[in-house]
């Protein structure tokens, strides 16, 4: 299988009855016989990784489909991805390899806004939003940066998605509570940590805009900001270094458990903490 861009760079199915798409759709469609107008979007990709192209992602990693792919992604320009690696093993991977302390500086943000469950993954202007919190092992995903609407009805959640004159309806049954607050928070999440990025630069004399073609999007949405958190949050570096002494807390803590120290304490682990950091200092 291989896939075929369009003349618009949309590596997505373009006719109309290809255009939604669910569990459900993507079985019929997948699992056995794959139609021959769909197959010149659809191909395997077992070293996929996320990236700011991706639309979507369904977890199958309990009825795989074809009895080997745990998940199927929709990239607006690599198509229909099948992959033989589950939701959690995609997310991982970009925590640990594509973002600047991992899911730490996430929860820290996250934390100081008082918002409690955990459903994105912030970059600024590009935002991963998941269906379950992500703390749960397994869940579906959507690039919320792509998404202009969501419609929740009769416990199905419809995010749309249109580019180049194309829409794309995306469906899930599978979802966490109070869906529009959850999605409000993770907005409001995204927007902070971008305001936090542009500060920053601006405080060491760069000139940084978040990218204005989100301004479409769900992302930029103020509809669903949480305005009276943002007022509260912390910079960059103070965040920064709150995620960097967590790290610190955890390695002492291991630490102890791996000497089996039965008595250790945060207390005992700040002279190795404050040597540690001699490194930042030219002195």
């Amino acid at each position: 299988m291989n896939n075929k861009l369009n003349l618009f760079n949309i590596g997505l199915p373009t006719s109309e009855d290809l255009n939604t798409w669910s569990k459900d759709c993507i079985k019929q469609r997948l699992d056995h016989n794959i139609s021959g107008n769909l197959i010149p979007f659809v191909s395997e990709a077992p070293d996929y990784e996320l990236n700011e192209n991706m639309v979507a992602l369904y977890d199958f990693h309990t009825n795989p489909i074809k009895g080997r792919y745990q998940s199927v992604i929709f990239d607006k320009k690599a198509g229909i991805i099948l992959c033989q690696k589950n939701s959690r093993q995609l997310i991982n991977h970009l925590l640990k390899h594509k973002l600047i302390l991992g899911a730490v500086l996430q929860k820290k943000l996250q934390k100081e806004l008082g918002f409690y469950y955990r459903h994105t993954i912030s970059l600024g202007e590009i935002a991963y939003f998941s269906l379950r919190a992500h703390s749960e092992k397994h869940t579906s995903w959507i690039g919320l940066h792509h998404m202009q609407t969501v419609q929740q009805e009769n416990g199905r959640v419809t995010f749309s998605y249109q580019e180049n004159g194309y829409s794309y309806n995306f469906e899930f049954e599978d979802c966490a509570p109070n869906m529009y607050k959850r999605l409000g928070e993770a907005i409001t999440h995204n927007h902070v940590l971008g305001q936090m990025l542009v500060g920053y630069a601006k405080s060491h004399g760069f000139h940084l805009n978040l990218c204005k073609c989100r301004k479409n999007s769900l992302v930029a949405n103020q509809e669903y900001f949480y305005l009276t958190k943002i007022q509260n949050a912390l910079n960059l570096t103070e965040l920064a270094e709150e995620a960097i002494e967590e790290f610190h807390r955890n390695y002492g803590r291991h630490c102890a458990d791996f000497f089996d120290i039965k008595d250790w304490q945060i207390n005992d682990h700040n002279l190795i903490y404050r040597l540690s950091r001699r490194i930042k200092s030219i002195l």
